[in-house]
């Protein structure tokens, strides 16, 4: 797997994440535990090169539009 495609296995969690959340005003823990050890897994893989992760890491978060 290349890093681009590794970058976007995250953040298709991470946006499936958001699509579930999104317009709730509370979020079970469970579906927090859930979205983050599915992360966890993605960087525990031995396939994912360290750089790419390094790289991942050091990107600036993104900001939240507010209405």
């Amino acid at each position: 797997m290349t890093g681009l495609q590794e970058r976007a296995q995250l953040t298709d969690v991470v946006d499936q994440a958001l699509e579930r959340f999104r317009g709730r005003d509370l979020v079970a823990s469970v579906e927090v535990v859930d979205v983050l050890l599915d992360l966890r897994l993605l960087l525990l893989d031995p396939e994912i090169p360290d750089e790419a992760l390094q790289e991942l890491l050091d990107e600036p978060a993104p900001t939240v539009a507010s209405n």
